[in-house]
């Protein structure tokens, strides 16, 4: 070993002294004096120059070491005291463990201490720091006035008020620290030597990271950015709704002391199908680090609506309570229906309604009496709990100054639906629940789309996306469709005659098809031009347009008969070129008939019921098609394309640039992909190629000649320039017309003639059974009023009509005039008889005849 000359004194201060000068120990009978608690100013101070219990000859790198060790302990103690425990007053002490090589002598007087079987000593194995309560007290009472006997009597407890502060902490010789949480078996450890080095700030933390999601809670997780070394001493989250940007990100925890298997959090409570993002930023003994880049969005699961508001009234009689309800959110997952109950006062609740609409006309009420009403909605998660009661009292007579005060109610935006008058050339605004029509955009009508147009522009930041400004799609198509039929009537030098020249068409409805095809065989483009009159043999009907929009309907629907061999379904259910349709000058006869129908279909501003394919649309429009275009009508062939695309066809695929067609007499034969494809074999370097030429061989060269007949028939009156202007999506909408039925927009261009008017029960019942009616009966019925099962992109012209059928009996089926667009109602005592007989009405009709 090296030199032996030096002693340790005090535990921050060296004495050099010689080899052979006496050392005088601490004698074993003294007892050394417990220091007194010092203040929070000294409590350092006190604990590294207080007096060594033992003294040791040590050489200089001993001494070195001991000097080293020493410092990097304080200033981990001075940390723990300043950094953790932030000031407040601390037992320090320096203890030994039992059977440590330090401990040489049994005459080292034990103390009791936290750490058992140690003993304390000033270049100990641990320094043990703990909160020092009595001096805690001591302060506090001083603070108070509080004297030493008054202190005797009065108990405080500081337990609560440090319940968050670690429960100690311990400092070894390397000046580790192992920092103790209140409840938590497993100490934090901060590194002394890292410690000692740091310098900086701490890095970025990575983006916040997500760990589940349930109905009502987000599990969320982070990275350590210390790399173990326990320098961070805090986490501080945030968090942001996305549905209110507004109100910016808020606190959402802090993490302090956490270990890198401590770094997760569940926020819980929270709504359903809500949106959020979160972001992170951390502290060191320097300062914060930045904030990391926000998190993904976190979206809580569907769940239940919410709680709908209590209804409402807008109608009270002595007869009837019409009944209304606003949807509530319904978190996720779309309302599939609504139960309404009701009773008498001092009665029990039964249900009255259960189905999809937001209104009902309570007819069997009693005079004088009052009633209660709640409501309920449910998804596919569950059902919300009760609306609150909605108390009506129902008059014993009709006053007629009796008005229900529900402007609140009725003052909302989204009630207001826009329209287009045809006729006029103007829009109007229509309100779903008074029936009240204004030629001007309402004022709530305007701040609600605003609102939508915020929540667009928030959203697209959030997702860090650029928000266009596009005009309303519903706008911009009607304006396209106005400007293609001004241009298609001047192409065609359309007669401008208020009597334009008729074709007379006689139909067997059950030949409908052949018969149509037999006379348009010799149709050119003046026949087309002509008004078409529909003479349906065996009927007695008269058209004045209803019949004619049920031909149409019928025609475009016989297209698709397998045997006709013209279209054929795809696997998405819309319509293809029929693969084997074959090119025989019957076939492509064909073809250009269903071109023609097309074509004077849009000529006549008729409707079809022809749904064709994406592919087939590109085709019209002369769109190219690419390879992912396949999957619509040839799933096979995609799959087996893209197994190609992505494995080597090595000694796999023994195939030329061709492929195998059918004649329409059966026979078979190799058709070349390219110039001499048939001599050319598909190999791993050239099968991209292959691929692409397959799938436009099959979606578009395979049925060239037949799309071109189709063409030729549909140019004769719509030139391509004229419908190049449109997407697919409206290209499906101007020749299909609207899938989906909205009662409100047809109440929007409805008429009510004889002694009804909208708000009469019978007219509510109707619009309630419209309602509650699914696709396929809203459909049936529509066509049984107006002779189309399409609402007209336009409105209804005539208007559709409904008429009080004061000549008919209760017991009798509703009457349908399909060219006025009339509906007439006999005077049904109650809901479900009208049901009843409309239903009856709408599966048993077909044909049309005088009334």
């Amino acid at each position: 070993m090296g030199n032996r000359g030096s002693i340790i004194g005090p535990t921050t201060q060296t004495t050099h002294r010689s080899q052979r000068e006496p050392v005088s120990p601490i004698g074993e009978g003294e007892e050394k004096k417990a220091p007194t608690t010092p203040k929070r100013n000294s409590v350092f101070q006190a604990f590294s120059t207080s007096n060594s219990n033992q003294n040791f000859y040590m050489s200089d790198d001993e001494l070195s070491s001991l000097a080293e060790r020493t410092r990097l302990r304080d200033q981990s103690t001075k940390y723990v005291l300043d950094y953790i425990y932030y000031g407040i007053p601390c037992n320090v002490k320096g203890v030994i463990k039992n059977g440590s090589p330090n401990v040489s002598s049994p005459s080292k007087r034990r103390h009791t201490s936290p750490i058992k079987d140690t003993f304390l000593i000033s270049d100990p194995d641990l320094t043990f720091i703990t909160i020092d309560r009595a001096e805690v007290l001591r302060n506090r009472n001083e603070v108070l006035g509080v004297t030493d006997t008054e202190a005797d009597v009065v108990v405080v407890d500081v337990g609560d008020e440090y319940y968050n502060y670690p429960e100690a902490c311990s400092v070894d010789r390397g000046g580790n620290i192992l920092v103790s949480i209140r409840d938590e078996k497993i100490q934090r450890r901060i590194d002394g030597q890292a410690l000692d080095k740091l310098k900086d700030r701490p890095q970025t933390p990575k983006k916040p990271y997500i760990v589940g999601v349930e109905i009502n809670s987000i599990t969320l997780g982070w990275w350590a950015t210390d790399e173990g070394t326990g320098l961070v001493d805090q986490y501080h989250v945030e968090y942001l709704e996305i549905s209110k940007p507004d109100s910016g990100f808020k606190v959402l925890l802090i993490r302090e002391w956490a270990r890198e298997d401590d770094l997760l959090y569940c926020m819980e409570k929270l709504p359903p199908n809500t949106s959020y993002r979160f972001k992170i930023k951390c502290r060191n003994r320097v300062g914060w680090s930045d904030f990391s880049e926000v998190s993904e969005v976190a979206t809580t699961e569907a769940g239940p609506p919410d709680r709908p508001n209590k209804c409402f009234a807008t109608m009270i009689t002595p007869e009837m309570v019409h009944l209304h309800w606003h949807a509530p959110r319904d978190n996720g997952a779309r309302i599939t229906n609504f139960i309404l109950r009701g009773k008498r006062v001092g009665g029990i609740f039964k249900e009255v309604y259960n189905d999809k609409g937001m209104s009902y006309v309570a007819s069997d009420v009693e005079g004088g009496c009052q009633y209660l009403y709640e409501v309920r909605a449910v998804n596919k998660m569950g059902k919300s709990s009760w609306s609150s009661n909605f108390i009506v009292q129902v008059p014993a007579e009709v006053d007629p100054n009796a008005v229900c005060d529900v402007t609140a109610e009725l003052r909302k935006g989204h009630l207001w639906l826009e329209c287009w008058d045809g006729k006029d050339e103007r829009q109007f605004w229509f309100h779903t629940i008074t029936g009240s029509r204004s030629l001007k955009p309402p004022e709530e009508w305007v701040e609600y789309k605003e609102q939508l147009k915020l929540e667009k522009e928030r959203n697209a930041h959030m997702r860090k996306e650029k928000v266009k400004e596009e005009m309303d799609p519903a706008v911009k198509f009607r304006m396209k469709r106005f400007k293609f039929f001004k241009e298609l009537r001047k192409h065609n030098n359309a007669p401008t005659s208020k009597d334009p020249p008729l074709n007379n068409l006689k139909i067997r409805r059950m030949h409908l098809f052949s018969d149509t095809l037999t006379v348009f065989t010799h149709y050119g483009k003046k026949d087309l031009m002509k008004k078409t009159k529909i003479i349906f043999n065996g009927e007695e009907g008269i058209d004045s347009g209803g019949l004619t929009k049920d031909w149409y309907l019928g025609l475009s629907r016989s297209l698709s008969v397998k045997a006709h061999k013209i279209f054929a379904a795809s696997p998405s259910g819309a319509l293809e070129i029929h693969p084997s349709s074959g090119c025989s000058p019957t076939s492509l006869q064909k073809f250009k008939f269903a071109g023609m129908v097309l074509g004077k279909a849009l000529y006549d501003r008729q409707f079809l019921d022809m749904p064709l394919t994406k592919v087939f649309y590109k085709l019209i429009l002369n769109i190219d098609v690419v390879t992912d275009d396949l999957l619509e009508v040839d799933e096979t062939l995609s799959k087996s394309l893209g197994w190609m695309m992505e494995n080597d066809v090595s000694n796999v695929i023994f195939e030329t640039f061709s492929v195998e067609v059918i004649d329409g007499d059966g026979r078979k034969d190799r058709m070349p992909l390219c110039e001499n494809g048939e001599n050319r074999d598909v190999d791993e370097d050239n099968k991209a190629e292959y691929v692409k030429l397959m799938a436009e061989w099959r979606l578009k060269f395979s049925v060239m000649m037949q799309l071109e007949a189709f063409k030729s028939g549909l140019n004769l009156l719509v030139p391509d320039h004229l419908l190049e202007q449109f997407s697919i999506g409206e290209l499906e909408l101007l020749f299909n017309g609207k899938k989906n039925i909205s009662v409100d927009e047809i109440r929007a261009y409805t008429i009510y003639q004889g002694k009804i008017e909208a708000g009469s029960k019978i007219c509510l019942w109707f619009w309630q059974l419209l309602r509650d009616f699914d696709d396929e009966g809203k459909m049936k019925l529509l066509r049984f009023i107006t002779g189309s099962d399409r609402v007209p992109l336009d409105g209804f012209d005539p208007p559709f009509n409904i008429t009080d059928g004061e000549d008919m009996t209760h017991d009798m089926l509703p009457r349908a005039h399909t060219c006025f667009n009339q509906i007439v109602l006999p005077r049904y005592k109650n809901y479900d008889e009208m049901k009843t007989k409309v239903k009856t009405a709408i599966e048993n009709t077909e044909g049309f005849d005088l009334s």
